[in-house]
């Protein structure tokens, strides 16, 4: 039995004593298919319901975040232009070679002179988070993300957007980050917006963060042929056919948000 089938295996043995640990009040109404994302982040009892009632306890204080408005882009126009910006995309078809989901951020594409405040950045940035947590190699096996900072200007940047993100997803969510690659930093990303930033980083994170001069240095994480053409790979990306699938899929049974584990 490899790794993935190990840990799905445990997972659903500890699931009814996580339940039991949560009690009915917390678990009525919520989906296993939620509760084992918490038993695969860590396959440990306590700490996967700590992390669990962390959520709730963070939802209850955010609302703005997945509940008012509903975190949905098939009734958020503005969530579905944001993503339509592409300053952050999830194609399924890029894994890594650890079979880690992997998100690709061109934060040019974020243009925060059009009106757009950083709170919608920050919903925008966890529907992505948070859709991705859908797919099986993110829960078993994390997630990569690949920043690509060329042709970055401040007017790409708000100070609150990477504090507001990291405080969400950070001890309330049940997210592996496996690393962080960050590739034509220009030097006021590096000198100045990083240092403040990575205070906010666990440890973990910090030591998953890399600096890569060459697109040739993330071939080594992620075969080349799966990502962009702007990466000399051989994808295109359709965006549009991106939203269309988020919007069928928040219609149908297969919707595994994280805000279902609200009961």
């Amino acid at each position: 039995m490899g790794h993935e089938e190990e840990l799905k295996a445990k997972a659903l043995v500890l699931l009814p004593a996580l339940k039991t640990e949560l009690g009915d009040e917390l678990t009525n109404n919520v989906p296993d298919k939620q509760l084992l994302k918490y038993l695969y982040w860590k396959s440990d009892v306590k700490r996967a319901a700590e992390r669990f009632r962390a959520h709730v306890d963070w939802r209850k204080s955010n609302p703005w975040v997945f509940d008012d408005p509903q975190l949905r882009v098939s009734t958020d126009i503005q969530l579905k232009k944001l993503i339509r910006s592409e300053f952050l995309i999830a194609p399924k078809s890029i894994v890594s070679k650890s079979n880690a989901a992997v998100i690709v951020g061109r934060l040019r594409n974020n243009d925060m002179t059009d009106g757009r405040t950083y709170t919608e950045v920050c919903r925008t940035i966890i529907y992505m988070i948070d859709r991705v947590l859908e797919r099986e190699e993110a829960q078993l096996n994390g997630i990569i993300i690949f920043h690509d900072l060329a042709g970055i200007s401040r007017n790409n940047f708000h100070p609150l957007i990477p504090k507001t993100v990291l405080s969400a997803i950070i001890g309330h969510f049940p997210v592996k980050i496996s690393g962080l690659y960050i590739l034509n930093s220009p030097f006021f990303f590096k000198s100045f917006i990083y240092p403040i930033t990575k205070v906010l980083f666990p440890k973990k994170l910090k030591e998953r963060t890399h600096f890569i001069k060459s697109i040739d240095e993330i071939y080594n994480v992620i075969s080349q042929p799966l990502l962009l053409k702007e990466h000399d790979g051989e994808l295109s990306f359709d965006v549009d056919a991106e939203i269309a699938s988020y919007e069928k899929d928040e219609e149908s049974e297969k919707f595994g948000s994280l805000s279902f584990c609200v009961a």
